[in-house]
């Protein structure tokens, strides 16, 4: 548990930040524009995916409304 673990004074935790800070492999310029690219490309495509799911669940809310306020022969007098 948590409890079982020696306390590290802030000094210590700033070294082993730093040396943890020193592992990080950072993505290559390169590899960065790419997965920016990848990332707009997706979330265009999900843009688009989603106006036209909303735009048919709004018109087929409005055709069963539509058909729910309309009064035929024999319905309502």
């Amino acid at each position: 548990m948590a409890d079982d673990k020696a306390k590290v004074g802030p000094v210590k935790y700033i070294g082993q930040v730093r040396q943890e800070g020193r592992k990080v492999v950072w993505p290559t310029p390169r590899e960065t524009m790419i997965t920016t690219v990848m990332v707009l490309i997706v979330m265009i495509m999900f843009g688009i995916f989603f106006f036209f799911v909303d735009w048919i669940v709004a018109n087929g809310t409005q055709l069963l409304l539509s058909i729910g306020s309309q009064s035929g022969p024999g319905i309502g007098g």
